[in-house]
């Protein structure tokens, strides 16, 4: 079982929506994912999803669900809150891979950055920015560029997801059945896990050199 959590401090940054997203993108790749809702809301109805969602939002309840998963195949994906100091720590030494993902706006961005110095000091070793909600229109995502992402640091940049107004549906409770997405958001669910996968790939393989 490979472990991602999805952290930011600041709220509005598509951490939820990126968890779906990443857990829909394992299953369109044939694999495996464990979707664990801790953040404080009360999590939604679901019906049918091609993936895993449970309450984990109290710590022993997580506890036992990664327990019961661990020895497994897939994915467990980790949509985390901000301000826990705690889970933060638990999460620098329990997963493989962070991700902060952080949208066109100053705050989010000093926020993040902020959020991965404290999970570096509680000894997290994989922490990478996710840039979410990237304008499709080159004049905009230039401006967005220039005076927002290039103040993170470039080397620590996982890549980046476009905006795609549907993909919101995933974050909303089933009425009946699961309906499949329409096919921009399920490009986009493919793209986000060839990212993340292709991250943690590198990772166990630096793992194994260094054993």
């Amino acid at each position: 079982m490979r472990g991602i959590a999805i952290a930011q401090e600041k709220g509005g940054v598509g951490k939820t929506t990126l968890c779906h997203l990443l857990a829909l993108g394992a299953y369109w790749h044939k694999e495996q994912a464990y979707f664990m809702h801790t953040d404080n809301r009360e999590p939604i109805a679901v019906h049918g999803r091609p993936y895993g969602y449970y309450d984990a939002r109290e710590p022993e309840r997580l506890s036992i669900l990664i327990d019961s998963v661990i020895n497994k195949d897939g994915v467990c994906i980790i949509d985390s809150g901000g301000n826990r100091p705690e889970f933060d720590k638990w999460v620098s030494q329990s997963v493989d891979l962070v991700i902060i993902p952080v949208i066109p706006d100053y705050e989010a961005v000093m926020l993040g950055i902020a959020h991965r110095e404290n999970l570096a000091s509680y000894g997290a070793k994989h922490v990478k920015f996710l840039l979410n909600s990237v304008s499709s229109n080159r004049n905009e995502q230039q401006r967005d560029q220039r005076e927002y992402f290039d103040l993170l640091p470039s080397a620590d940049i996982l890549g980046k997801i476009g905006k795609v107004a549907a993909v919101k549906r995933l974050r909303e409770s089933d009425k009946t059945a699961f309906v499949t997405p329409p096919t921009n958001v399920n490009n986009l669910a493919r793209k986000l896990y060839k990212i993340v996968n292709a991250e943690l790939t590198a990772i166990e393989r630096e793992s194994a050199i260094a054993a």
